[in-house]
């Protein structure tokens, strides 16, 4: 009854106060030590922050007078009275639960049942969410795992790997643990200190890496003012740092290199020195280091015909590898050298060189590509020239010059005749058209080099000249002569009797001497045709001399009569003759028509005349034919058919 009327006397007065003017509650002065507590509604705990979501009841001191009617209010927000005073407070008993992180108020309005007594007092709480930790794992090399804690909401957080006990470890710390056997998870769970109701925990997987690979740098090579490393295949989920040694011997990390894949770095600007490769893990700053291997640095610079090659490596290697515009050049550099003479360059021409040098197993320190003109004042080495007549009968001239295959400018005269002044190292000349022995042409050819340095006149080459002319009318044999090759030393000749495709047919060694008499020229050829061959040790290949040619008679032979009688003598006419081979026969009769015509041997006149048999008489016959000289044979008779 009495609590009834409290209640009552709540609500009108309430009412009343609402209806004349709303007002905050008043704070009563000379609050006591203790006015109310919070209890945790689930364990009873008293609690001096509260969690979102956790409900809890406030309860007045032991020391307060238990006989007055104690009720609650929530507001949110820091020391905010409730306004208007008096609606919303509860009964003790009531629970709240928070909704949010912040500061309540929580306002205590104490009544003596009669009314008499009545205070306000009030306290400030603050309100603590409690979310699963967003923590993060990160993989470490086998057997241990590294954990990175949030800054906030929690003032700890409890660690415990797998199964294992829980260690506790400050907001925001990165903290690496070892990893017992049969572990996989990491649990964290957040804690406040004055309150250890508000908690709560996440669980995620651990991310074990695998065994790193061995750091191996195969190769560093140096591109222009960058460096680049190839290593072999690295381990996906490692740190990897290049580093160059300083000049006390201490390997510094270089922040400005790049990894460009799993097998390739560029360290821009890089230094001449030593260089490494060391991993990491998310635990460790080292896991492992490679190998030191030290850059090469090569330099050149031009001397007289010759290019002087320096390079500075801090380590000796197995072996040197040298390219010269990209072909490898077989020098016998020892391992502890650190310059090369390369006298094997012409003057004026542009060079690239590179080095590599090869370490034990299959490290190497390949160089900066370099190129050097090369230059010379003195007058370049004296050519070489070679002469020898093609199957069209020109000459053709080959020069060689010592050390400058395709540059410069070659001038080939023949006598006080200017030929040619060109590059080519190859010239033909056909302006000898007359091939007497006794008049043998020479050639001799000079070289002017790229840095206009001219040299000595070749010595001179004189090819030799081939003659032939018949012995007899009827050409059974043919006279040779010839000019000596002059210009090489050692030489050996070879007659050389040819086809008239210019194929050789046979050869016939000269031992010595100038001349030579074809006793069995071939007996089916109208034209034969001859060469020199001349080889020697002292020469490059086979000189050649003109193609010589005689041509003998053509010449057909008709019978003046003969007897178309079936007895088997001299019953048809048949052409015979030498070197026959096309042409045309014509046989007319008295009046001028044609009455038999053939144009090769096998086709013979029975004396058969528009298929009649044959009536005694004369005929009149020609013969023409171009021979293998290119002339025209024409021969005429008569032939007389007699019974």
């Amino acid at each position: 009854m009495k609590s009834l009327l409290f209640w009552l006397f709540i609500g009108c007065t309430s009412l009343l106060a609402e209806v004349v003017q709303a007002q905050t509650c008043p704070v009563t002065p000379n609050a006591p030590a203790c006015t109310f507590e919070v209890t945790d509604a689930r364990t009873g705990t008293v609690v001096d922050r509260l969690c979102v979501g956790r409900p809890v009841r406030f309860t007045p001191c032991s020391s307060r007078d238990l006989s007055l009617v104690y009720t609650y209010q929530v507001t949110q927000g820091n020391a905010v009275l409730p306004n208007p005073c008096g609606p919303g407070f509860v009964p003790a008993s009531t629970t709240y639960t928070p909704t949010q992180a912040g500061f309540i108020t929580v306002t205590e309005n104490s009544q003596a049942v009669g009314g008499s007594i009545s205070t306000i007092y009030y306290q400030v709480f603050q309100v603590v969410d409690s979310p699963a930790p967003n923590f993060t794992v990160a993989a470490c090399a086998p057997g241990s795992v590294q954990v990175t804690l949030p800054d906030t909401p929690y003032d700890s957080y409890d660690v415990q790997i797998g199964s294992g006990t829980p260690v506790t470890a400050a907001p925001g710390a990165i903290v690496s643990y070892p990893v017992p056997a049969g572990a996989n998870s990491v649990t964290v769970t957040g804690r406040y200190t004055d309150n250890r109701l508000c908690t709560n925990s996440a669980t995620k997987p651990i991310l074990q890496l695998a065994a790193p690979s061995a750091l191996v740098i195969r190769s560093i090579t140096l591109q222009g003012a960058n460096a680049l490393l190839d290593v072999a295949p690295l381990a996906t989920g490692y740190r990897y740092f290049v580093e160059r040694e300083d000049a006390s011997g201490v390997y510094q990390p270089l922040l400005a290199a790049v990894q460009n894949s799993t097998t390739s770095f560029t360290v821009p600007n890089a230094q001449p020195g030593r260089y490494r490769l060391r991993t990491a893990d998310a635990c460790s700053e080292a896991v492992s280091t490679s190998s030191p291997i030290a850059t090469l640095t090569l330099t050149a610079t031009p001397a007289e015909r010759r290019n002087e090659l320096t390079w500075l490596l801090l380590d000796n290697p197995t072996a040197y590898e040298l390219t010269r515009n990209g072909t490898p050049v077989a020098v016998p550099l020892q391992p502890a050298a650190r310059a090369y003479s390369d006298t094997s360059v012409t003057c004026g021409v542009q060079y690239t060189y590179r080095l590599t040098a090869r370490f034990a197993g299959t490290s190497t320190s390949v160089s900066n590509e370099v190129q050097v003109r090369a230059t010379a004042t003195q007058p370049p080495a004296t050519p070489r020239l070679f002469a020898s007549f093609d199957l069209r009968n020109r000459i053709v001239l080959t020069a060689t010059v010592p050390r400058a295959p395709t540059t410069g400018q070659l001038t080939y005269t023949s006598g006080t005749r200017q030929l040619a002044t060109t590059p080519s190292r190859s010239l033909r000349d056909s302006s000898v058209t007359t091939f007497s022995p006794g008049s043998a042409p020479c050639f001799q050819v000079s070289f002017v080099d790229d840095c206009l340095n001219r040299s000595a006149d070749s010595a001179p080459f004189c090819p030799a000249l081939l003659a032939a002319e018949l012995v007899d009318f009827r050409g059974s044999s043919v006279r040779l002569t010839w000019s000596e090759l002059r210009g090489a030393t050692g030489l050996s000749y070879r007659l050389l009797v040819l086809n008239p495709d210019n194929s050789v047919l046979r050869s016939l060694p000269v031992a010595s001497g100038t001349t030579y008499v074809d006793a069995a020229p071939p007996a089916t050829s109208q034209q034969v045709r001859y060469r020199l061959e001349i080889t020697g040790a002292s020469l490059p290949g086979p000189s050649y001399s003109n193609i010589a040619s005689v041509t003998r008679r053509l010449e057909a032979f008709v019978p003046t009569a003969f007897t178309p009688n079936g007895d088997g003598l001299n019953d048809v006419l048949e052409v015979k003759g030498r070197f026959l081979k096309t042409y045309r026969f014509t046989v007319v009769d008295r009046n001028g028509q044609e009455v038999f015509q053939s144009t090769n041997p096998s086709q013979t006149w029975d004396g058969r005349v528009r298929n009649q048999p044959p009536v005694p008489g004369s005929f009149v016959w020609r013969f023409e034919a171009i021979d293998e000289a290119g002339q025209l044979v024409v021969q005429r008779g008569t032939v007389t058919i007699v019974k």
